[in-house]
């Protein structure tokens, strides 16, 4: 059973109770029902960060790309931005009664906050020093 075929998830608001005198239904409070449900999922969103940034980077490290030391910190940012972004998303998408728009609410959410949190990459131009000066010249 999926979290929006459980009534569990959802406050009294969202299952058609708790309707007020207008006869219009209350406002959910902005997270889910259960009070650890945004640390579980960034505990979970942490864990699978950290194993995919530590399967990428022991790649990268047996190729001779980073150091060991870069290597574990990299990964450990990477976790936390993924369990920070888990977290978000989850909030989020609770706010929705739909379970097509609270998926794309996690996605979107979710790669807003791992853009937001992971710096960019350095391009091959800023490895190559100014104006170009590792690219062979015409002559």
């Amino acid at each position: 059973m999926s979290q929006y075929e459980d009534r569990y998830w959802y406050q009294p608001a969202a299952v058609g109770a708790n309707v007020s005198p207008s006869g219009s239904p209350s406002v959910r409070p902005a997270a889910p029902t259960h009070p650890n449900a945004l640390f579980e999922m960034a505990k979970l969103g942490t864990v699978i960060g950290l194993t995919g940034a530590g399967a990428a980077n022991l790649h990268r490290l047996q190729q001779g790309e980073v150091e060991a030391g870069d290597a574990a910190l990299n990964t450990v940012r990477t976790g936390v931005a993924s369990g920070i972004a888990t977290a978000a998303a989850t909030l989020v998408a609770s706010q929705f009664r739909s379970p097509t728009l609270a998926l794309a609410a996690t996605l979107v959410t979710g790669t807003a906050a791992m853009y937001a949190l992971n710096p960019a990459a350095k391009s091959k131009h800023e490895d190559s020093g100014p104006l170009g000066a590792g690219t062979p010249q015409k002559s």
